[in-house]
């Protein structure tokens, strides 16, 4: 009876959503502990946040729920906080502690939303 159940709501779709949602977990975990290495760098170096800036980011989601996730996930890096979410919901306002890594937070941001669509 048990397996029968396992076996009934076991789907390859649920399997993979799993998998994603695991790699999204670990690489996240990664990226937060990378990202607070760097910004505590920046804090013993003196820096007072000079080189920082807001941009206007164009998110590939289109649910509103993995918006808000994904809004929420920008916002627990450290180095990078989503300010404000335009009323169409197409547009996430950030500010980085350095403009200058805005490519590397794109490239970052890119690769959590392929795995947010593909895990939820």
């Amino acid at each position: 009876m048990f397996w029968d159940t396992i076996k009934n709501t076991l789907t390859v779709k649920t399997i993979k959503r799993m998998y994603y949602l695991l790699v999204l977990f670990f690489y996240f975990c990664y990226k937060i502990i990378e990202s607070g290495w760097i910004v505590a760098l920046l804090v013993l170096k003196g820096s007072r946040g000079e080189q920082g800036g807001f941009f206007e980011y164009t998110p590939m989601v289109h649910k509103s729920w993995q918006l808000v996730v994904l809004f929420n996930m920008i916002s627990m890096t450290p180095g990078s906080l989503s300010v404000d979410i335009k009323e169409e919901g197409d547009v996430i306002q950030v500010h980085l502690l350095r403009i200058s890594d805005k490519e590397d937070f794109l490239a970052v941001t890119a690769k959590i939303e392929r795995l947010l669509i593909k895990a939820l």
